[in-house]
This record gives structure tokens, sequence and C-alpha cells, in this order.
């Protein structure tokens, strides 16, 4: 039987078993989580793995990632901490603390710690495409004991939020898909949610097709007028009916002026689990979804057991769902441009990013990246969003950020095609032309 140690370096495998050595040598353990998609998928994973060796947890978040807010929350209990989808550009700024592992796959810089720092780019694993927040979390869950092979739907999850699924799995993602995906069951098929097409397509959001995902009554138009009935679910359509409904929804974002990269995430390799109600995708976005509109606990409530919670989860999920359509359809109309970048400012931080990665896929110009502002009380949250093609051509967001949040009194990074950053409050424009100067740097403008 293929066991961890058969499909990772033997550096990293050594590494993983250290941090769980660790971990089960506890009564208590804290998790601290990045409070998106992927990392509330990652807390799901390691409180399971927690909660099946009797080791009590606190589970927390983490939103700010400069060094002071990074500083308190490790200073805030004197216990071993399992920092996941966050933390190894941070730990430079704990460098005495010894109760910490990292488990990570973001840039960062190397730095000497007493603690562990585990991230996928020290092993030869790309964390942009191979490797997200919850592939991290289930290699410790694995190393802690392979048993927990069983929580692989949530490090399908993860991976599907962190976008790392377009076009298929690769590396080390499309290893443990091969390795421990036994008890899934994969069909190609259009990248549309349950319920009848009607409300699959109302309210799909990744793809977005303007002017019919929010807009119910376009879209029961749009069905009419290619011989579909709006009530069957995708699983109840005929082979022609399927290829008729792929082809002009294909046509509609075409119309868009999307890139290739949006048009391959109209049809994916959607995952169904033994024992599981919700599809691969169905299960990303719901725990995607509740943690965007703050109730990141309600998902993880769940999935350790407490069914209670289920219609909140759902209901929190739709929320989300409304919240975002209308958010990007009102931002589309107020994006501000500069030479090199687009800008917008976000009405709640937690929505940010998923207005830009929206945005820059379907519906806005794909040759600058786009930064999107949220105003707070005291800091300004930042994020930001490439494409794939920007990125070949020289865009590394994660330097932008960086770069631009240190030089007005920030902080920032991530990946080289999404990335994040915290400002003070009042120093966007400063940061906006600093980010521009970088990105005109890296790349030029694309037709």
């Amino acid at each position: 039987m293929i066991m961890l140690k058969d499909i990772i370096e033997k550096e990293f495998y050594d590494g993983l078993k250290n941090g769980a050595r660790q971990i089960l040598n506890e009564d208590y353990v804290r998790v601290l989580a990045h409070y998106d998609g992927d990392g509330t998928s990652s807390a799901i994973i390691l409180t399971n793995a927690l909660k099946r060796k009797g080791i009590k947890f606190n589970l927390g978040y983490i939103k700010a990632l400069d060094g002071d807010s990074f500083r308190k929350r490790i200073e805030e209990d004197d216990i071993t901490t399992i920092v996941v989808d966050a933390g190894s550009d941070q730990v430079q700024y704990v460098p005495e603390y010894e109760k910490i592992i990292v488990l990570d796959h973001h840039f960062f810089n190397h730095t000497t710690i007493k603690g562990l720092n585990i991230n996928a780019r020290d092993y030869h694993v790309d964390g942009t495409r191979e490797a997200c927040g919850a592939t991290m979390a289930f290699l410790m869950a694995l190393a802690i004991d392979e048993a927990n092979a069983d929580l692989f739907p949530f490090f399908v999850a993860g991976a599907i939020a962190d976008k790392q699924d377009i076009g298929g799995f690769h590396g080390l993602n499309r290893k443990l898909v091969e390795t421990y995906g036994n008890k899934s069951h994969v069909f190609r098929g259009i990248n549309l949610e349950g319920g009848n097409l009607i409300d699959s397509i109302t309210y799909s959001t990744d793809p977005f097709f303007d002017d019919l995902t929010g807009k119910p009554e376009n879209v029961e138009k749009f069905l009419s007028g290619i011989n579909i009935p709006g009530n069957r679910t995708l699983q109840e359509l005929g082979e022609d009916q399927m290829r008729r409904l792929a082809v002009n929804l294909s046509l509609k974002l075409l119309e868009q002026g999307v890139g290739t990269e949006a048009l391959k995430y109209l049809e994916s390799d959607i995952m169904s689990f033994d024992g599981m109600e919700f599809s691969s995708k169905e299960l990303s976005n719901i725990i995607d979804g509740n943690g965007k509109v703050g109730w990141n606990s309600i998902p993880v409530q769940f999935f350790l057991g407490d069914q209670t919670v289920r219609d909140e989860m759902i209901k929190n999920w739709k929320v989300f769902k409304t919240k975002l359509i209308d958010y990007v359809y009102r931002t589309n109309k107020e994006l501000f441009e500069e030479s090199h970048l687009r800008y917008f400012y976000a009405p709640e931080s937690e929505m940010a990013g998923a207005i830009s990665g929206t945005l820059m896929l379907y519906l806005a110009r794909q040759n600058k990246p786009l930064i999107g502002f949220n105003v707070g009380n005291g800091d300004t949250k930042v994020s930001s969003r490439g494409t794939r093609r920007m990125v070949k051509h020289g865009l590394n967001l994660s330097l932008v950020m960086k770069e631009a949040g240190k030089e007005v009194g920030g902080s920032g990074g991530g990946h080289d095609i999404a990335a994040g950053a915290v400002i003070p409050r009042g120093k966007e424009k400063q940061f906006l032309e600093i980010a521009n100067n970088i990105v005109a740097g890296q790349i030029k403008i694309l037709n």
C-alpha cells in the first residue's frame, strides 16, 4: 500500500513527522488558520485529526499578517500552536518561539527560528499550483495517522478554494488525488453547483455569467432559447443537451471577453465522495462562503459532527452568494485606472478578495492586475489578483504587495497570482503609486 512517505521527499516527510510527534506529545494544541476557504478547509482537517487523538484544541483565525499582529497572536498562550495557510513569512517576528509549527505554501524569506517552518516551496513544490494550505494540513494529518486519509474531501475543497484545480490537479496535489482519492468518484462536467439549472446558473459566481448570474428571469429566457428545461438538474440532462448547454455558456463567456484561464474553468473534474452529501465544488463553496461572511466556525462545527448547524451553514453560503453577485455588478461599474493596474473600493473586508478574483477572471479586461481596498476604522486591507498569463509574463503580486506595503508602513505577501496587504488608513494613494511602478517594472500592459 502506498503511504505518505512514498509520495514526498524524505526531508519533507521527516519535517512533517517531527511536527506530528510534537503534536502527539501534547494534551492541548492551538490551531491558527488563515480565514479564507483554503484556511478554513485546513482547520477542518486539523481539528478532526486532533479530536480523533483525544487532543483538546482551540481554533482561531488570522486576518492580519503584519509583524505586531502575528506576534501578539502567538504570545496569547504559551502552548504548541499550529499555524496553517500562513506564517512562513511571519515567523521572523517570533524567532525565539519553540512551540510553533507552520504549515504553509506561500512565498517567504528564510529566517532562523526555533520552531518548525514547513513550507511546500522548500521541497521543490510549487505553492501556487501544486500545494495549498489544505494540502499541507492533509499531509500533517496523514503524518499523525494514515487513518486520516478519509479527510481527503477537505483537502480537495481547499485546493478548489485556492483555484489550484483549474486545468486539473498538478504536482503534489495530483499525487494526493491519485493516492487517497479511492473513495471519490470523478466526473467531467459543467462547473455549476447543485439544484435545478435556473438556480445553478443564477447563483453561479465561478464562472460568473454577465447578465445571467443573479438574474433568474434572464437565465430562464437563455435556457428556453436553447431548448433546455430550467427545472432539470445537470445530472438529468441528456448528452446532446449537456453539450448544447456547455457550448452556449462558453459563447456567453467569450462575449464577456474572458481569457483562456476562465474558459478552462467552465468545465472541470467534479468529485463526489462516499458518505458525503456535497460534491467537491459545493463543499468548497460552502466552506468559503461561510468564511467570507464571518462564520468560519460553522462549517468546522458541522464537519466535526454537529448536524444541528447544517441549515445555518447553507443559509450563510447563500447570503455570501447574494452579496458577492451584487458587489461584483456594482464594483464593475466603479473601477479606477492607473497606467499598469486597476483598483476599486470594497464594501466589506472579507469580500475584497472574492470580488477582485471574480472581476479579474470574468468581467475586467485581462491586460492589467486588479487591486481591491477595504478602508476600515484602523488599517486598510488590500487584495490583488492577476491571471496566469500575466504571471507568465513576469507579474508577481506577492512582491508587489510586500514591497508596496512595507514602503507605506504596512505588510503584505501571498502568491504571484493573488496576494494581499494591510496598510495604514490614508496611505491608499501612495500605496497605489508604488504598486503601479513595481508592476510596470515586472510586466508590460498586455493586449
